[in-house]
């Protein structure tokens, strides 16, 4: 096991609440195992102990990638994840050398690999393609994808000319606001230093986030090529509401060569008094609180494992508490990674917990960002409050996109 894992295990403890969840790892990856441990091991003296119905399969990083088989459960103090490995392994041993086990599996053994207050989305068997990449044909299911799994992909959302002239747009951006930076901001070191600003942040090692709200072009953009299609208003409408009651913000990521990995986060906080899911199976369709913003990834180059990517941890967004445990969604392989082409869309939660992947390319890779929605939420954390100029009487029309001197 990952010893980062292991802190995000122990540290798990004391956030816990009565109720909490451990993921163990069982090999053989056993299906019939599986089905006898859920089946017979309900308590642990006398204290309940629920399985979750779905399991998932993870190859074990630390034990020559053996193929593992991942199950969780939903327990209650004074109950440990430790309890819980014991019993599991007893069952186990119990099962392996019963008269009536009538499997190839003679030996089996069981780990802990995560701990967590609150239930702990694992990827299902199948992967998670066959169930977010929604064709045009089926789309009618993608809001009910969204509130199930907090992300969506639509394919070719714009077409080559639309990404081209995109392109040109952001790039003349980009080149304008690193000028504005360079001349009014020469202490910084663009690419090194952390700078946030109205108009643009860093977020980390050659990775920013430029707004492009002030320029009206690129606002006339979405809303002649995406907010005109039915299949996004389609989506919207079943998530946020009606479209006179929705807005949306406009920026583009860019991270340059040599940008690292980001850490885990999510773009929006949960709202306070916000109800999560809860640890019933079917909660995410009952208790949570609906997204009062979904964000749409369009990147304007060919994603692969070069230029990096934005990776996603499914059905994170239900849960506040899943804060912090974004790297024991890695060990389990629980991630999706955002690999796209040009042009192609990711639509998800805004509370849904990703990073943006390292570029170890020889290019930039610019991603469109839009940000749909509710009127009444405003985006306060992700960018500064002051100007790159201050000085209103220094700032002279320069033919830039932006306005400045």
């Amino acid at each position: 096991m990952d010893e980062t894992v292991r802190s995000v295990v122990d540290a798990s403890q004391a956030r816990q609440s009565d109720a909490s969840c451990a993921v163990i790892g069982i090999l053989p990856p056993s299906k019939q195992l599986f089905q006898h441990v859920t089946a017979f091991l309900t308590n642990i003296e006398g204290k309940p102990l629920k399985w979750r119905p779905e399991y998932s399969l993870a190859e074990d990083e630390e034990n020559g990638n053996k193929l593992t088989l991942l199950m969780s459960a939903i327990y209650v103090k004074p109950t440990t994840p430790e309890d819980i490995v014991e019993a599991v392994k007893n069952s186990l041993y119990a099962e392996c050398k019963s008269p009536q086990n009538d499997s190839d599996v003679a030996e089996s053994s069981a780990e802990l690999w995560a701990a967590s207050p609150a239930p702990f989305p694992l990827r299902p068997v199948g992967g998670y393609d066959p169930i977010i990449n929604i064709d045009r044909v089926n789309w009618e299911k993608a809001a009910q994808v969204m509130n199930e799994f907090g992300i969506v992909t639509q394919k070719s959302i714009l077409g080559p000319d639309e990404v081209s002239e995109l392109r040109q747009l952001v790039d003349k951006a980009i080149a304008d606001v690193e000028a504005a930076l360079a001349k009014h901001h020469p202490e910084i070191e663009i690419g090194e230093d952390t700078f946030t600003f109205r108009e643009i942040a860093s977020r980390n090692l050659e990775r920013f986030d430029l707004r492009l709200d002030s320029i009206p072009k690129a606002k006339e953009m979405v809303e002649n090529y995406i907010l005109s299609q039915t299949d996004v208003m389609t989506l919207l409408s079943g998530i946020l509401g009606p479209s006179n009651e929705m807005d949306f913000d406009m920026s583009v990521v860019y991270s340059r060569p040599g940008a690292i990995n980001q850490r885990w986060h999510s773009d929006g906080a949960h709202l306070n008094e916000a109800k999560d899911s809860g640890f019933d199976e079917d909660g995410w369709k009952n208790t949570p609180t609906g997204a009062y913003a979904l964000c749409l990834f369009v990147p304007l180059i060919d994603l692969d494992e070069e230029t990096g990517y934005t990776q996603f941890w499914p059905r994170s967004h239900r849960h506040s508490n899943l804060s912090g445990f974004g790297p024991a969604a890695e060990l389990t392989k629980a991630t999706f990674d955002g690999i796209c082409n040009a042009g192609d869309g990711l639509w998800y939660d805004y509370r849904l917990l990703h990073r943006g992947m390292f570029n170890v390319s020889t290019v930039v890779r610019p991603v469109i960002q839009v940000i749909f929605k509710k009127k009444w939420y405003v985006e306060r954390v992700n960018y500064g409050r002051e100007p790159i100029v201050k000085d209103k009487e220094a700032v002279k029309t320069s033919g830039s996109i932006y306005k400045y001197g």
